[in-house]
């Protein structure tokens, strides 16, 4: 038991209920990446919870899921998130004043 809280202890990153979550700085810098890639912030999905396996997906509908991981392991995925959203097909994504995002409409 001392050892598991030990480890909680030295990783990064907030918890609730044992979830680790997303801190609003954390957030930020996601969005950082995102803008240097001119895409439009309303077509970037950040959920606040982190995942244990993380990536990056274009949703039908056009929006960029991105699911970081958490604790330790943040860091080198947000060092090489630039790169791996430079080799997704990000043409259905609005980018940053060239187009509005889309609203569904039914």
């Amino acid at each position: 038991m001392a050892r598991l809280l030990l480890h909680y202890l030295r990783m990064s990153g907030h918890y609730h209920n044992g979830m680790d979550l997303l801190t609003e700085k954390d957030a930020e810098r996601i969005y950082l990446v995102t803008d240097q890639l001119q895409l439009h912030r309303d077509c970037v999905v950040v959920p606040i919870g982190c995942a244990t396996e993380a990536f990056e997906i274009v949703q039908p509908d056009g929006k960029l899921l991105l699911r970081p991981p958490g604790g330790d392991f943040f860091e080198p995925w947000i060092d090489g998130l630039a790169a791996r959203l430079s080799a997704i097909d990000l043409s259905r994504t609005a980018r940053l004043g060239a187009q509005a995002p889309t609203r569904n409409t039914l």
